[in-house]
C-alpha cells in the first residue's frame, strides 16, 4: 500500500467506533478555546475515569482500579499464569491541551480488545488495557504516578512521601486528593495511597507493554508517513530552583547595593540555554517562573523556577545536568545570593525492545506500509515500564507537530491505521 493511500486499507479494527469514542472523551474537560483540561483527579479527570470505566463495562472487559488509581480492562487468557501483554497510556492532560495525547493510546487498547472479543479470539495469555494515573504532572508538578507505582521502582514508602510533598496551586497535597478520590464510589474505593505497594506488579507477570501515542513532532509529517516505530525514549531530570536575594525599594536602592534574585535567575536561564546548546544532544527548558514579592516597585527578593533536562544519551544528560547545577551555584555565589536546587524526578532513557519493534515492523510489512524508525524526545509511561518489562511504542503523525495545545490533531485515517498496526502487533505478542 502506498504511504499516501491509507484510505484504501481494509481494516480489521472498527476505526469509526474508535474515532467516535475519542471525540466523545474529548468533550470531557473541553474549554471555549477548544483545548481540553483534565489534570490528575480533578473534577473532569474523575468524570473521564467514570466514562472510561463505563466503556469497559459495556465492552465486558472486567474493569478494575488499583491502589494508585490505574484503571484496567482485560481479557483473561486460556493460560492466565502466562505473563500478560499490556497496552496503555493515560487520560489526563496538560492545561488546555488536546484530545489525542494519551487518550488515543488508551482507547486504541480498548478497540484491540473489543476486536479480539468480536472475532471470538481468546488468546493464550491475558491481555490488558491500562489507563495510567497522571502521566503529565500538570496539577502537582509530579508525573508518572501510576506507572511508578505499577513498577515499584521508588518503593511505596518513598512514593507516598513524594505524594505528600507534592501540592497543587491551592496547597492541597497529592496524597489528600487521592484519599478524597477514593470516596467516589465503586472502583474508586480501591485507591489507597497508604498501601501503594498493592499496585505493584511482578516482572514475571508482564510479557510486554506497548503504547501508541501522537508523535508530538514533525518527523513523520515531513516524511509523509502516518505511522512510525519508536526506537527509544529520552531520559529526563526535573528540578525546582530557588534563588534568594534581598527585596528592596526600586527607587532608593543603588544598583551596586542590590541583591536582585531576578537578574541572577535571568543569568542562570541564559546559561542553561547555552550549556544545552553546547551539549550537542541535550535539551533544557525553564517552563515556570515565580517572582516574589512580585511588585513593580520592589526589587525581587526571591525567584523560583523549574528545570527540565532531557537526552536520549544518559551519560550526556548527566553531564549537562551537572554543568547546569554548577553554573547556577556559581552565578548565585558571584552575586552574593543563596540558591537551592531540589531534584524532583529523574528517569533514565530506555530503548525499545527488539522483539516488540520486530512485531511492529512485521505488522507494517504485512499491510504493507513503509517501515520508519525514530526516537522519542518526549517522555512517556513506557520509559517507566521499561524497568519492568519489554516495551515498544508506535507513533502517529501529528499535524504540524503540534501537541499540548488546542490545535493538536491527527487525522481519522492515521488513527485508524495506527490502531490496525497495534492490533496486528498485539496478535504477534500474544
Amino acid at each position: 500500500m502506498e504511504a499516501n493511500n491509507i484510505e484504501s486499507l481494509h481494516l480489521t479494527i472498527n476505526g469509526k467506533r474508535l474515532w467516535n469514542q475519542l471525540m466523545d472523551l474529548g468533550k470531557i474537560g473541553e474549554e471555549d478555546n477548544g483545548g481540553v483540561t483534565r489534570t490528575s483527579l480533578d473534577q473532569k479527570d474523575i468524570e473521564a475515569r467514570k466514562w472510561f470505566l463505563n466503556l469497559l463495562e459495556q465492552a465486558d472487559l472486567s474493569p478494575y482500579m488499583d491502589a494508585a488509581g490505574n484503571i484496567f480492562g482485560q481479557i483473561i487468557g486460556k493460560n492466565p499464569e502466562l505473563p500478560a501483554v499490556l497496552i496503555g497510556s493515560h487520560l489526563d492532560t496538560v492545561n488546555s491541551g488536546g484530545c489525542f495525547d494519551g487518550a488515543m493510546g488508551v482507547l486504541m487498547g480498548v478497540e484491540v480488545l473489543c476486536t479480539l472479543k468480536e472475532k471470538g479470539i481468546q488468546p493464550e495469555r491475558t491481555i490488558k488495557v491500562v489507563s495510567l494515573t497522571d502521566e503529565e504532572g500538570a496539577r502537582f508538578d509530579y508525573a508518572f504516578v501510576g506507572s511508578t507505582a505499577l513498577v515499584g521502582t521508588e518503593g511505596a514508602d518513598k512514593l507516598k512521601e513524594n505524594l505528600a510533598a507534592a501540592t497543587d496551586k491551592e496547597g492541597i497535597s497529592y496524597l489528600e486528593v487521592m484519599r478524597q478520590a477514593s470516596l467516589e464510589g465503586e472502583y474508586f474505593n480501591q485507591i489507597n495511597p497508604d498501601r501503594l505497594e498493592l499496585a505493584q506488579v511482578r516482572e514475571k507477570d508482564v510479557k510486554a507493554y506497548i503504547e501508541v501515542h501522537i508523535e508530538q513532532g514533525k518527523v513523520l509529517e515531513n516524511e509523509d508517513l502516518a505511522v512510525g516505530i519508536v526506537t527509544g525514549i529520552s531520559g529526563g531530570e526535573w528540578a525546582e530552583v530557588t534563588i534568594t536575594g534581598e527585596a528592596g525599594h526600586a527607587g532608593t536602592t543603588w544598583m551596586n547595593e542590590r541583591k536582585d534574585a531576578l537578574t541572577a535567575a535571568a543569568e542562570c536561564i541564559l546559561e542553561i540555554e547555552k550549556i544545552a546548546q553546547d551539549s550537542s544532544g541535550s535539551v533544557a527548558t525553564v517552563g515556570k517562573l515565580e517572582v516574589k514579592p512580585g511588585s513593580s516597585n520592589v526589587i525581587p527578593g526571591r525567584v523560583d523556577f523549574t528545570l527540565d533536562v532531557r537526552d536520549i544519551d544518559n551519560e550526556r544528560r548527566e553531564n549537562t545536568i551537572a554543568k547546569i547545577y554548577d553554573s547556577i551555584r556559581a552565578i548565585a555565589a558571584d552575586r552574593g545570593l543563596r540558591c537551592e536546587i531540589r531534584p524532583v524526578q529523574s528517569l533514565a532513557s530506555v530503548m525499545s525492545s527488539p522483539s516488540v519493534m520486530k512485531a511492529v515492523k512485521d505488522s507494517l510489512q504485512e499491510i504493507p506500509y513503509p517501515v520508519y524508525e525514530l526516537p522519542s524526545g518526549a517522555a512517556h509511561d513506557a520509559m517507566v515500564l521499561g524497568e519492568l518489562t519489554d516495551i515498544g511504542m508506535i507513533f502517529i503523525r501529528s499535524k504540524s507537530g503540534i501537541s499540548h495545545h488546542p490545535d493538536e490533531w491527527s487525522s481519522f485515517e492515521d488513527v485508524a491505521l495506527g490502531c490496525e498496526v497495534l492490533y496486528r502487533t498485539t496478535l504477534k505478542l500474544l
